[in-house]
């Protein structure tokens, strides 16, 4: 009896290894290791193709979605997920947010150690008879700047393109100029002239305004000075200095080899005239190895600490075929990892990402480059933990990308206190929607610098006028003497309204709101608080028949409508629109949020703000120059939407935008109203007037009775 015992335990122990063992060591069921994916646009969508694969195969591999690609670093760090792909600037990010994880795997697309060599290439008719410094070879003479780019067709960000600036002349810390102004000022006062095609800045009046203050960058264009110019990008720089426009480029290595057709047997025609110039002032032909300035590593494989031994063995299970034409799971995985031209290369030992990111020359010394002194910042104030913390991943991808000055996060405990923190000066931006528009102007003397715009009215701030479809309502002039709910009081739609009412009906902002409505309830007016705040609140006043009229949004009635779509009530409410706009329907519309600043901020100022937040847009927003982003500013956070930002952006703009199309076509534009009051008395009198009146009365009744 006893032996049978002892062998059952055995047995069990076996069969308890033998899970153990096929246990893996990842974060998934069952041990599965968790690969992060962010999925692309159009053909970049691969999850809903290979990840059922995995599972049908049980390959030891799930697929978990990630926002971005700092958001899969994070899920590594928080060891939610095991490994993904990322680009060799997620690594600096990882570094600079001491993310502890390794690199397992390049993922190379040629056979070549490195994506890109830098090198520079020059007319030998500036070179000296005899050895020099660079300085002393480069200065005065005409540059084909290749222009600066984000995607991949292009090599050299703001960041790479600075670096190689540097190495050649003196960095310029002027304070009375913005930081873009000084790079290009250090680079007009250097070069005799230049071609630098292509938008310095987003913002097109002002880099319109830039080009006039430093037309020797574009003097050597041969046209525009833009995209368009036929010197602009890498093979326009080379066609400047063939041209003989030009005596200096930098390029790629392969790009200036095909374009000089070195390695084609028969070169270009006067290939003799031109040179690779070295870092150290020397030059070598371009019949031999090149002078390298900078080299850009791969993509790569990056996994948690504790899964990169596990990691690596999956990849090596990875065959030529299984990159090309295999069907299953191994092909499916090939895909995933972007490697599907080439088999991930593995790194013997796995490598930290500063070690990694060392052997490439110049890359990580680009992203450790001393700034000027003091360091300039954009204190950007935010409103919660979540906030500071989405802004400043957006910082450090800004900072990857040489987007300058960086932002620096602060917090306040309300919106309301970001707007004082920034009219005192603690602060230099804030962002907030449209219901703080009239505050931050009339209390706070901030403006709005920049808006997050839509093109979808669905999704605007648009106040529309609901009412009860059986009730003797038809326009909008029948609301007087009735009952109306707004969301706030001092709102987008409190302003809205009266805004509208006063022109339309041609009455005085203190007669509209004594005795135009019989009844008003807007929370937070008075003291009053017949229903919390909230547009909801609004519409349920109505449908309840407290209320003949709820000003609200369009997008909050369809969202309410849906969730509640068995109620009778609801089929009630239909909108009254206003006599000059019965193709929108809505009494106002205002853009979805506010980048606010203060009034009195320096022209300098403004432009770097302005400057800063529309390249993150360009970057992080909608339509960013990769097929997946490295950071959505528009997406959700730590799995929380509306995080600073709305999720219907579509991009930032000035307030220029609203007189370009669709936007010059749609009445009723609550921003442009408000930019026309000059006086604001009114609407604050209806909040403090009846308390001081109360006061008053109060006063008196004290007086009589002592």
């Amino acid at each position: 009896m006893g032996r049978r015992i002892g062998v059952n335990v055995i047995f069990v122990l076996f069969c308890l290894i033998k899970v153990v063992l096929l246990q893996g060591t990842g974060s998934g069921n069952d041990g599965n290791l968790r690969l992060c994916i962010v999925e692309g646009r159009g053909l970049y969508k691969r999850a809903p193709t290979h990840c059922p694969i995995l599972d049908k195969e049980k390959a030891g591999v799930e697929c978990v979605l990630g926002t971005d690609r700092l958001d899969c670093l994070r899920r590594i760090s928080k060891g939610t997920v095991d490994f993904g792909v990322f680009f060799p600037e997620d690594l600096v990010a990882a570094q600079w947010a001491n993310i502890d994880v390794l690199v397992t795997n390049e993922l190379r697309l040629r056979s070549r150690p490195f994506a890109r060599n830098i090198v520079a290439v020059v007319n030998r008719r500036i070179l000296p008879d005899d050895s020099s410094t660079l300085h002393a070879v480069l200065k005065n003479s005409t540059l084909c700047h290749p222009g600066e780019s984000m995607d991949y067709l292009r090599p050299l960000s703001e960041t790479l393109s600075a670096y190689l600036e540097t190495l050649v002349l003196e960095r310029s810390c002027d304070p009375s100029r913005s930081h873009t102004e000084n790079r290009l000022k250090a680079l007009a006062d250097f070069y005799g002239k230049a071609c630098k095609a292509g938008p310095w800045v987003p913002d097109k009046n002002r880099d319109a305004e830039l080009k006039r203050q430093y037309p020797s960058l574009c003097a050597a264009c041969a046209k525009t000075c833009m995209a368009g110019d036929i010197y602009w990008g890498n093979s326009g720089a080379l066609t400047c200095l063939t041209d003989g426009v030009g005596d200096v480029t930098w390029g790629e290595a392969d790009d200036v080899k095909s374009y000089f057709k070195i390695q084609e047997g028969e070169p270009l025609t006067g290939y003799e005239n031109f040179a690779y110039l070295c870092r150290d002032g020397t030059w070598q032909d371009l019949t031999s190895e090149p002078c390298i300035w900078l080299r850009k590593p791969w993509n790569v494989i990056v996994a948690k600490r504790k899964a990169s031994e596990a990691v690596s063995k999956l990849t090596q299970s990875l065959t030529n075929s299984s990159v090309t034409v295999d069907q299953h799971w191994r092909g499916a995985l090939a895909a995933l990892l972007e490697s599907n031209q080439a088999l991930p290369e593995p790194l013997h030992p796995p490598r930290a990402p500063m070690d990694y990111l060392a052997q490439a020359q110049g890359f990580r010394e680009a992203y450790s480059q001393a700034g000027c002194d003091p360091p300039r910042h954009i204190n950007f104030c935010t409103t919660s933990l979540l906030a500071k913390n989405k802004c400043e991943w957006l910082s450090e991808a800004g900072a990857v990308y040489g987007i300058a000055p960086p932002l620096q996060c602060i917090m306040r405990a309300s919106t309301e206190e970001c707007l004082k923190a920034v009219s005192d000066g603690d602060s230099d931006a804030t962002a907030a929607d449209s219901d703080w528009l009239v505050a931050g102007m009339r209390d706070y003397a901030l403006k709005p610098i920049l808006h997050e715009i839509t093109p979808i009215m669905e999704q605007t701030g648009s106040i529309v006028a609901y009412v009860n479809k059986d009730s003797e309502i038809t326009k909008m002039a029948d609301l007087r003497g009735k009952r109306a709910a707004f969301p706030r009081y001092d709102g987008a739609a409190w302003h809205s309204v009266k805004d509208y009412i006063t022109k339309h009906e041609k009455m005085s902002c203190k007669d509209y709101v004594e005795g135009y409505f019989k009844e008003i309830c807007a929370p937070g007016m008075d003291g009053k608080k017949c229903y919390e705040v909230g547009e909801e609140e609004a519409l349920k006043s109505l449908l309840d028949g407290k209320s003949d009229v709820a000003f609200v949004s369009m997008k909050t009635f369809n969202s309410f409508k849906e969730t509640n779509a068995a109620s009778e009530n609801l089929e009630k409410i239909v909108p009254l629109c206003p006599e000059g706009n019965k193709k929108f329907c809505f009494v106002s519309w205002s853009n979805l949020g506010h980048i606010f600043v203060a009034n009195n901020l320096t022209n300098i100022r403004r432009h770097e703000i302005i400057n800063v937040f529309t390249k993150l847009d360009q970057l992080f927003g909608k339509h960013p120059p990769f097929h997946n982003a490295m950071f959505s500013m528009y997406g959700s956070f730590n799995h929380e939407m509306e995080v600073i930002f709305h999720s219907n952006t579509k991009s930032l703009a000035t307030i220029d935008v609203l007189s370009t199309h669709p936007y010059n076509k749609i009445p009723y534009n609550f921003e442009l109203a408000m930019s026309n009051v000059t006086d604001f008395s009114c609407g604050f009198g209806a909040k403090t007037t009846p308390s001081l009146i109360l006061l008053l009365v109060t006063l008196v009744v004290y007086l009589i009775n002592s």
